[in-house]
């Protein structure tokens, strides 16, 4: 059960933006690329190439966009082969404030950030970089096998000409998460939850309080679409809430079983499948459930009793901020 706990929160960063390119309904991410972990949208700064003025000053009052109206976005990230042209077509709306736009676009940077950067970026000491080539890449995957040497050439594909550019073109992940944030939008909601999550646990009491109260603010504002995709985010929001590390681990599974409750767990499979890359005892008949059932060991009866607790808050609306976590 740690060894699983201990996995998972390993390669969260990296799964995160990984995830919403490979699965077919483009399910939630685990965690928001480590670079946008100090996102809160009580402070945040539109990127200086946005439309500012009233909707900026109002974004906090704005009510929450409907995600299903723009479908397009999830579907073109999830097909495009080159980022580049992603971002390019993305860029506007974003700039006009469409906070869709402005998400999906810091999921393209981000996937590039992130997992680009990880396999093919090599750090001099002169300070400049090095690309490695798909052959040297693809053999870093002995070493980091949460993804296969096909999934390193749609990486290269997808990334290459983004990051080799001299300086970001279409500004940053964390600008545009930051903005898609302040203007409500679930999806980024619930990634800057886990970034302020995160923050609750520093030294500093009252700065973690301040940190914890805005992750679950953040999540609870999330959670009102009941949108299997924010809901299977929401295990490492809670993990990180969590009281002690035994509760963390019951609850870093929560979250995803009420996924898998809301939508048969459509919304887990290809976490499923990249969780198994690293999890050996994973067998190929295995589902979503099989897997949290054991990672879950001894406690599943606690974590499916409270699973089901918190899925019928949700649907008669009586769900509070306090439940996120425990």
């Amino acid at each position: 059960m740690h060894r699983g706990f201990t996995l998972l929160c390993a390669v969260g960063v990296m799964l995160a933006v990984w995830w919403w390119a490979r699965d077919d309904r483009a399910p939630a991410a685990l965690a928001p690329p480590a670079h946008t972990e100090r996102v809160s949208p009580r402070s945040a700064v539109r990127p200086a190439h946005t439309v500012t003025g009233a909707r900026a000053a109002n974004a906090a009052a704005t009510p929450a966009p409907d995600a299903s109206a723009t479908p397009d976005y999830r579907t073109r990230f999830r097909d495009a082969r080159d980022y580049w042209d992603l971002a390019e077509s993305l860029y506007i709306g974003a700039r006009q404030g469409d906070a869709a736009a402005q998400f999906w676009l810091s999921r393209a940077l981000g996937y590039c950030e992130s997992l680009y950067d990880w396999y093919f970026i090599v750090h001099l000491g002169d300070g400049t970089v090095r690309h490695r080539t798909l052959d040297e890449a693809q053999q870093l995957t002995a070493t980091r096998p949460v993804f296969t040497a096909d999934d390193i050439r749609d990486i290269q594909k997808r990334c290459q000409r983004l990051r080799s550019a001299d300086a970001p073109p279409f500004g940053t992940s964390r600008e545009w998460l930051e903005a898609a944030t302040a203007a409500n939008y679930p999806m980024a909601q619930a990634s800057a939850a886990l970034g302020q999550a995160l923050q609750g646990r520093q030294a500093d009491v009252d700065a973690a309080r301040g940190a914890r109260d805005e992750a679950r603010r953040l999540a609870f504002a999330a959670l009102r679409t009941r949108d299997p995709d924010v809901m299977a985010q929401m295990g490492d929001v809670a993990a990180n809430l969590a009281r002690d590390p035994a509760e963390a681990r019951r609850q870093q599974w929560v979250w995803p079983l009420i996924a898998c409750m809301r939508d048969d767990c459509e919304s887990m499979a290809e976490w499923r499948r990249l969780f198994c890359n690293i999890d050996t005892q994973c067998q190929p008949f295995e589902t979503p459930v099989d897997v949290i059932r054991r990672q879950a060991g001894n406690d599943f009866d606690v974590v499916e009793r409270r699973a089901r607790e918190l899925n019928e808050k949700l649907d008669a609306g009586t769900l509070e901020e306090s439940d996120i976590g425990g």
